[in-house]
């Protein structure tokens, strides 16, 4: 009789994490009470909900990257009775967040400020993505990387001359490299991304779940390339309780006092860039780019991630030293003929992803009514303005403390506060729920007066199909 002793086969292991009656407050303002979450085994999950409902704060939760005030937070795969550092260094290994200001902690290094990009053309080489990446290419078998995401173009290229879509897909892969966690947890991945590499992304992050069994959360607001692999959706609702749908209720709508803006001549062309080229080295950015834009003229400047759409901006908007070597002409006059950058910037709004990441910290300390009136131009227009964007909940917040998509309305309506002759909006809707877009789309529609010329950059059709008339590819 055979009496060897039966082996049993050997359980999976299956990671977990749970919220039991978790309370959280952003200073004194309470985001979750008593909430209830269970992250199933195996699934991925999308995060959806009004900006401001929680879900970034969700995201910090579950990574424990913040503390809950009550109530507490369980890992199948981390034993209670380890000690805080101990649990700290296994969350660190199985949970990985890159949150949406990752891109800021990378390029905010000593050596890397606001606008570098741009004045680093004969000065000492900065650091490459070879070098962040560092020893960690030497283990490429840590991840399979699928033949749709290879960075091998870039690998020599300085940081400041990324893209912002390149950037994130840089500090993705670099968390990756260092180990495979449980869970990727990831803040609005997909914001300020081109169609193919939002596509890159998503096929990634499938990629990911079927070859590694890595769990997916992301907070986001639905974008059409969101990854296959998320089969369930949390949704926040205004008063911070889990629920399993959402509606969005209809909204008033408000009139805004005009500024008039001043007028110019019907023939008159706003911008000409001629024969422009520019060039970092060997790394040719833009090269022989002509574009003539009129007055009152609705543009979508579109193309790939890297592609040097923000970089023209940056002509337009006299940041770029280049301006004035090039021939850059603005309000009919060329770049280094007499007028000062001060004067063409009174005639242009602009808002970019780069204002967004290097707010300095002392405006962070404003309220957003003090933010809002140190640019008013008077205060009828600030309260039509408050009223249309239904900000009273809002007004007496920190700047600091609002969520993407509140800082990114505040930004916007910060630009709005001043209608000027030539408006530029680069990726003007991230981070925006549906309401908030609504309401910037309802204002652009109603009180963008038709004298004013407007240049978009964006990656989603539908933006291109409403508000622009001309269309630049880079």
């Amino acid at each position: 009789m055979n009496t060897a002793s039966r082996i049993e086969p050997q359980k999976k292991f299956v990671p977990m994490i749970q919220l039991n009656s978790v309370s959280v407050f952003n200073h004194n303002y309470r985001v979750f009470n008593s909430l209830d979450l269970r992250l199933e085994s195996g699934v991925s999950y999308l995060i959806k909900g009004s900006n401001g409902v929680g879900k970034t704060m969700l995201l910090k939760l579950i990574a424990g990257k913040i503390q809950p005030r009550k109530g507490i937070i369980k890992y199948n795969f981390i034993d209670d009775h380890l000690n805080w550092d101990e649990k700290y260094e296994l969350r660190k290994k199985y949970i990985h967040f890159v949150p949406t200001l990752a891109l800021h902690d990378l390029i905010s290094t000593p050596d890397l400020f606001y606008q570098q990009r741009y004045y680093t053309i004969e000065s000492t080489p900065l650091t490459t993505v070879r070098d962040y990446l560092g020893e960690r290419l030497n283990h490429p078998n840590l991840i399979q990387l699928p033949s749709t995401f290879q960075l091998n173009h870039i690998l020599d290229l300085e940081l400041t001359h990324l893209s912002n879509g390149q950037l994130k897909k840089l500090i993705i892969l670099k968390r990756l490299l260092d180990s495979i966690p449980h869970f990727l947890i990831l803040d609005y991945p997909f914001e300020g991304l081109d169609v193919e590499s939002r596509i890159e992304l998503r096929d990634f992050l499938d990629h990911l779940v079927s070859t590694h069994q890595i769990q997916l959360i992301i907070a986001d607001n639905e974008h059409p390339q969101l990854p296959q692999s998320i089969t369930k959706t949390i949704i926040l609702d205004k008063d911070r309780s889990l629920i399993i749908s959402h509606t969005v209720a209809e909204h008033m709508s408000f009139g805004i006092e005009t500024i008039p803006v001043p007028k110019i001549m019907e023939s008159e062309t706003v911008v000409e860039l001629c024969e422009v080229k520019i060039k970092y080295g060997d790394k040719v950015i833009l090269e022989n780019v002509n574009w003539k834009i009129n007055r009152g003229e609705r543009w979508a400047l579109t193309g790939r991630n890297g592609s040097g759409k923000t970089t023209l901006f940056s002509l337009i908007y006299a940041d770029h030293p280049l301006a004035y070597s090039e021939k850059v002409y603005l309000f009919g006059k060329r770049r280094g003929t007499g007028e000062s950058i001060w004067d063409i910037k009174k005639r242009i709004s602009y808002l970019g992803p780069e204002q967004f990441h290097f707010l300095d910290y002392t405006t962070e300390q404003l309220t957003v009514n003090e933010y809002l009136e140190k640019s008013s131009t008077g205060t009828k227009r600030l309260n039509d303005l408050i009223d249309f964007f239904q900000l009273d909940e809002l007004l007496f917040r920190k700047l600091m403390h609002l969520s993407n998509g509140q800082l990114q309305l505040i930004l916007l309506i910060n630009l709005f506060s001043s209608q000027k002759e030539l408006l530029l909006l680069d990726e003007p809707f991230q981070f925006l729920d549906p309401h908030y877009k609504k309401r910037v789309n309802d204002y652009l529609e109603m009180q963008l007066e038709e004298s004013v010329t407007m240049i978009l950059i964006t990656h989603y059709a539908n933006d291109v199909e409403r508000w622009t008339n001309f269309r630049m590819t880079l």
